[in-house]
């Protein structure tokens, strides 16, 4: 038997496989536990996974959270016995974290304004709110409020409690340096910052009793100077194994003041905490250790088990992506996975704009409850026009229903925007999408015509009943597709973003880009270039630099890597050319900066949709006599996401048809 799939007896239970899904919120419940959760994690546990944490339980009114559920509700019982039945019945265990944001609490609740709690008076990094520093009578009804929710999380069934220490929330900003700047018993050294948290933890176990799982969710190192670093938190975890049995300890890093050490993009490494969560494990033998960010990649999963990193391997984003991830790594057939990619879009980008949380690459993801066709009532031929992301993705799914499907592709291989996509620093996680749609696309019995010129007579060629026009974007030839151009006066001669990013070497030495883009295709470009060694300099009629680039977490990381080359930035400024050479003018002063004489000028333009033979999907359907759909960015440009959910509901449509 591989280790991943020996059971592992985790205080009072034993779970299956070692396998997991560390906690994630997902916006499908608000306040207590939906019909929509439940499917979402029975789906995954009929796909092997053996454990699930249930995310982000509040236990307090003051963090209620629209979207979260409400760990202090009475009616939440009968919520989560509900939901625990369903992924008990289909084989997994399933632990709750119960937590409260403290600083990171929005000051408007579901149910009005309220103050903002936290160890001292400080800024909250996530919201900018001044907070409230708890007081002792606060401190105390902190305390009775997690062991109250423990003792319902009980009764609502689930196997355990998780007690959330980490990613800045309000047990962590107890424990650190950085929050918690108090004088009395509850700050100072280690014993007056462990002891909120050692209180919590003593009124939990005492309400829930020896023969009941209760663990924690730790973090293992700030990545902040004035901060805790790796030695200091597993001190800290010391002083609370001290206090109360700890049955389980979950691993995490960071907090809101490095969000990328929280929500790591595909931008960190793939085993961004192996080395910290090895360290604990080490210090911590006997007691099991949830390894989080210790995976080299899914694949490897068996290797953190064998060479003792950690006892249980958490795949998290890995089984958003394919809910039957764990079911390939138990049986060795993983030649088949749908690989997450680590962009964070459809995942983290959406739940953190308070939209119900899918996937990039699966957009089933959330969508459980809904009865997906298995065959197409009518198959029919049809064309796909395009093999990027939006292609591929339709080509397969319309194959899998039983359609005859020819792809064309001018290129001479797949992958479309995907291949450039992936050469950005940071962003190579990409070509496991490009590799993963081209195989299952293959293996559905697609045929695929690459090196193959898209035309009108293309299409009749293949005698269609029905076309996907996925032909992508391109940068305009013209100017901006905003009211207000980035440029004053004349338009000069500029690169587009393209031509830019497959030769940067091309534009010499000094490049000016202007960016009335602000997405992440313009930080992919930025990226590119200054990676290649120029001297950057940006303008950009925003207030702010890459405005749109953040919901997925990773801005902080793209201007610090932006930050380490030769790079100056000008936000809510336009370009124009003055008497003595270029020059930046403020948007609302008027103010001129002077620009370094660039060797090139890049213009990074939103893109614009392609048509084929200067027909879009309407006067080409005319054309064609058939019905004909655009998808993606040949629809309108945009990411990934809307890529592959339009081509997979396109697909979902026809089988009606």
């Amino acid at each position: 038997m591989s280790l991943i799939a020996q059971p592992l007896r985790i205080g009072a239970f034993d779970v299956p496989n070692r396998i997991m899904q560390a906690a994630h919120s997902k916006q499908y419940s608000d306040r207590v536990e939906s019909d929509r959760e439940t499917a979402y994690f029975v789906r995954r546990a009929r796909g092997g996974c053996g454990l699930f944490v249930a995310g982000n339980h509040l236990v307090h009114p003051s963090a209620s959270t629209r979207g979260f559920e409400d760990a202090w509700r009475p009616e939440a019982v009968d919520a989560n016995r509900r939901m625990t039945d369903a992924v008990h019945e289909a084989g997994a265990r399933m632990l709750v974290q119960l937590n409260h944001h403290g600083a990171q609490a929005a000051p408007e609740g579901p149910d009005g304004p309220r103050p903002v709690y936290a160890p001292s008076r400080i800024l909250s990094p996530s919201t900018g709110v001044a907070t409230r520093e708890a007081s002792a009578r606060d401190i105390a009804g902190f305390v009775e409020a997690w062991a109250d929710a423990a003792e319902r999380s009980r009764l609502g069934g689930f196997d355990g409690v998780e007690l959330h220490m980490a990613h800045g929330y309000l047990l962590h900003q107890f424990l650190s340096p950085m929050y918690n700047r108090r004088t009395d018993a509850y700050g100072g050294d280690l014993e007056g910052r462990t002891r909120f948290p050692r209180e919590v933890l003593r009124a939990v176990r005492a309400r829930v009793g020896d023969d009941y799982t209760v663990g924690i969710r730790i973090v293992l190192h700030e990545h902040n100077p004035e901060g805790l670093d790796a030695a200091d938190l597993r001190e800290a975890v010391a002083a609370l194994r001290s206090e109360a049995r700890i049955d389980f300890l979950d691993t995490a890093a960071g907090g809101y003041h490095d969000v990328h050490w929280v929500f790591p993009s595909s931008a960190m490494p793939v085993d961004w905490l192996r080395d910290d969560v090895a360290a604990l494990k080490a210090a911590n033998p006997d007691v099991p250790v949830f390894g989080v960010g210790a995976a080299r990649s899914v694949e490897e999963a068996e290797e953190v088990l064998a060479s003792g990193v950690a006892d249980m391997v958490a795949l998290t984003r890995g089984q958003l992506a394919d809910p039957d991830l764990a079911a390939r790594l138990l049986t060795g057939a993983t030649d088949g996975i749908r690989h997450c990619i680590r962009l964070n879009q459809g995942c983290l980008g959406r739940g953190s704009q308070g939209l119900p949380v899918s996937c990039t690459v699966n957009p089933e993801a959330g969508r459980e409850l809904e009865a997906a066709p298995e065959r197409a009532a009518r198959p029919a031929r049809w064309t796909v026009v395009g093999g990027g992301p939006a292609g591929m993705r339709a080509a397969l799914d319309l194959a899998r229903l039983g359609h005859a499907v020819t792809l064309l592709e001018r290129e001479a291989r797949l992958g479309g925007q995907l291949l450039r996509a992936a050469r950005v620093p940071g962003r190579d996680s990409v070509s496991l999408l490009a590799a993963d749609l081209e195989r299952d696309a293959r293996a559905a019995g697609v045929e695929v015509r690459l090196g193959e010129p898209a035309s009108l007579a293309a299409i009749r060629a293949t005698a269609p009943d029905r076309v996907a026009l996925a032909v992508g974007a391109v940068p305009p030839a013209g100017g901006g597709a905003a009211i207000d151009e980035a440029f004053e006066g004349a338009r000069p001669a500029t690169v587009d973003a393209w031509r830019a990013m497959d030769d940067p070497a091309a534009l010499g030495e000094r490049i000016l880009v202007v960016d009335d883009d602000g997405t992440a295709h313009a930080s992919g470009v930025l990226l590119a270039l200054v990676a290649a060694g120029a001297s950057v300099e940006v303008v950009t009629p925003f207030e702010r630099l890459l405005p749109h680039v953040g919901t997925g977490y990773e801005r902080q990381l793209v201007l610090r890597t932006l930050a380490a080359g030769r790079f100056r930035r000008i936000a809510g400024a336009r370009v124009r050319r003055g008497e003595g050479g270029w020059v930046a003018v403020d948007a609302l002063t008027g103010h001129e900066t002077a620009l370094a004489e660039p060797t090139a000028i890049v213009a990074l333009t939103p893109r614009e949709a392609v048509r084929l033979d200067g027909l879009d999907a309407e006067l080409l359907e005319a054309e064609l006599g058939v019905p004909v759909s655009a998808i993606g960015d040949a629809l309108s440009p945009r990411g990934i996401d809307a890529a592959i959910a339009e081509a997979w509901r396109l697909a979902q449509g026809s089988a009606d048809d």
